[in-house]
């Protein structure tokens, strides 16, 4: 019995070791549409012979949402570049109304394989359905009804302008996605609502930050304002100088350089 133990022993050592060497070894998983993204829904693109899968990086929610779509054979599963690629989100509310919000239209990335855009939704599904259609090769559609929330905080605010009441405009938060102390990029989106189914991207306009703390009533230095980059986004500089509630007041003005709105905001909590 002594003897058998001692053989044990070693052979025991032995595969415990080379089970560690393999947990020790084993690589992290490949960037991809599981890693880290989150899978909205897949679909059929009837007629096509492919399926479509929908990603994003969060839960959907009313603001700036970058997405990303993995177009794959129906039959063998394999990734493939469709030769004609359309997205076209549109709610519709209780009441019937249709409308569209901002997007960017997709764009294919070579070395993701995927589709990758970003929709503008202007309101949660708590006002209707909103639906996503994926149209592919002229042959086929793909239909998503994904959930859009409601944020903790605010992520898109609208406003008439003081100058044209006619005129309204919508503005997005898109940076920081993760404030710290000390300096974070600021990024917004800012649409004009010519009609329903039109929100072209503003490129004029002139923006002016300062953020504040309600709490504990002060500013912080060191800040950037805002200016166009491309396509609608506006990149600046926001200084937190300590965690807490930060409330970060926005002017905007016009291309004439007149006061468009002065009085709305973006709550930002960390």
């Amino acid at each position: 019995m002594k003897k058998i133990f001692i053989y044990l022993l070693p052979l025991a050592f032995i595969m415990a070791f080379t089970q560690c060497s393999k947990d020790d070894t084993k690589e992290d998983p490949p960037p991809g549409p599981e890693n880290p993204q989150m899978l909205i829904g897949e679909q059929f693109a009837i007629g096509s012979g492919l399926k479509v899968e929908f990603y994003a990086l969060t839960e959907l929610y009313a603001g700036y949402n970058t997405v990303y779509f993995t177009v794959k054979d129906s039959i063998t599963g394999e990734v493939v570049e469709a030769n004609e690629f359309m997205m076209h989100p549109m709610m519709e509310m209780m009441s019937g109304m249709m409308h569209s919000c901002p997007m960017e239209a997709p764009v294919y990335n070579s070395e993701t394989k995927q589709y990758e855009g970003a929709i503008t939704f202007v309101m949660s599904s708590g006002m209707g359905t909103w639906t996503v259609s994926v149209h592919l090769n002229n042959l086929g559609t793909a239909e998503f009804e994904p959930d859009v929330i409601d944020p903790a905080e605010a992520m898109i605010y609208s406003f008439p302008s003081m100058v044209d009441s006619s005129k309204s405009y919508f503005v997005s938060l898109i940076q920081p996605t993760d404030p710290k102390v000390g300096e974070n990029d600021f990024e917004i989106l800012i649409n004009q609502k010519v009609s329903m189914m039109d929100w072209p991207a503003v490129e004029d306009f002139s923006v002016i930050i300062e953020p504040e703390m309600p709490d504990m009533g002060h500013g912080s230095p060191n800040n950037v304002d805002p200016t166009h980059t491309a396509h609608g986004h506006y990149d600046g500089i926001v200084n937190f100088t300590m965690t807490g509630w930060w409330r970060v007041n926005l002017t905007i003005l016009n291309a004439e350089g007149d006061t468009i709105n002065n009085d709305r905001s973006f709550n930002i909590t960390f």
